[in-house]
């Protein structure tokens, strides 16, 4: 049987940016129901890769870390450069 190599959440560049593009675009309600659901369906595809309970824990607080470092970056940077 192959062993599955794991790519960590904290560096999918694509995924994060994606994240942050929908969050950039919600707010309140709206915008945790989106990370809800968002969050919801990563675990799934975690577990049905086999991963354990421990690891997702790890990997989805790595990636909220990850998004919320993206958020503040992007809110640092002048209206010029986020709109552009």
């Amino acid at each position: 049987m192959a062993q599955v190599i794991h790519f960590p959440l904290r560096l999918r560049t694509a995924l994060i940016r994606s994240m942050v593009d929908d969050l950039d675009a919600m707010h309140g309600a709206r915008a945790n129901e989106f990370w809800r659901a968002r969050i919801a369906a990563i675990i799934e595809d975690l577990r049905a890769a086999g991963l354990s309970s421990a690891t997702i824990r790890s990997e989805i607080l790595d990636l909220n870390q990850a998004v919320q470092q993206e958020l503040m970056a992007r809110s640092e940077r002048p209206m010029q450069e986020r709109n552009s």
